[in-house]
């Protein structure tokens, strides 16, 4: 029974301390995630400076393949169905411990082409307007333009061109990037890491006991053993 009892005990003891010491898991195993949380962050189609394609979407994500240098190599999903594999500065973005519900931004514009001809009748069609997924904005000298998907074809179309380009922002997790009230945080995390060692040593102490009163030598009748043999001797 005793025997018992000491084993259930130091399961109990292991459970604890393996509960303690367990490292966070994100909710999709293998899937590691960075939060563009700064403006002019770009999506490089090579780890290389000169090889920016657009700037990011702000409060969104890119999931992270790999890394190259200071790069990370990562993937974007435009209009939440077209996958990009590219490029951004690792520095620049700040990678999270969680799987995101929405890490892309699925945003559409309208796109109007006209054809300034005058002369023309009626009959002519001079403007033209079509839906494009939006990736994000490119600076072209001092002009925006916007890098977007057209019946399947990446490409550039000037912000003049295009309705306003007003997405929303990705509340998403916001709170995490708010610096921590002064004291606070940090006297929470003290007070977790102090519960856990004095568990731990609780749980030590308790354990050392037991294993003491378990195995301890029975000193006391091995002595009156002794003396009763003596007796029958003399």
């Amino acid at each position: 029974m005793k025997k018992l009892i000491f084993l259930l005990f130091a399961a109990l003891a292991a459970a604890m301390l393996a509960a303690l010491s367990a490292p966070y898991v994100s909710a999709e195993e293998g899937g590691r995630y960075a939060r563009v949380t700064e403006e002019g962050v770009y999506f490089y189609s090579a780890a290389d400076e000169s090889a920016g394609l657009f700037i990011l979407p702000r409060t969104y994500f890119v999931e992270i393949l790999g890394e190259a240098g200071e790069y990370y190599r990562v993937r974007y999903i435009a209009g939440g169905k077209h996958a990009l594999e590219g490029y951004c500065k690792a520095f620049e973005v700040s990678p999270v411990d969680y799987t995101p519900e929405t890490p892309y931004l699925d945003y559409t514009l309208t796109v109007t082409y006209r054809a300034d001809v005058a002369g023309l009748p009626d009959s002519f069609l001079t403007e033209y307007t079509v839906s494009a997924d939006y990736c994000g904005d490119f600076m072209y000298g001092s002009a925006i333009c916007y890098y977007v998907r057209i019946d399947d074809k990446f490409g550039y179309v000037p912000a003049s061109a295009c309705s306003a380009a007003d997405w929303p922002e990705n509340p998403e997790h916001t709170q995490d990037e708010l610096p921590p009230e002064e004291g606070n945080a940090s006297a929470e995390e003290e007070g977790i890491g102090a519960f856990g060692i004095v568990l731990v040593c609780v749980l030590a102490v308790a354990a050392l006991g037991a294993i003491y009163f378990l195995f301890r030598p029975a000193g006391k009748k091995k002595s009156e053993s002794a003396y009763d043999e003596a007796e029958d001797v003399f």
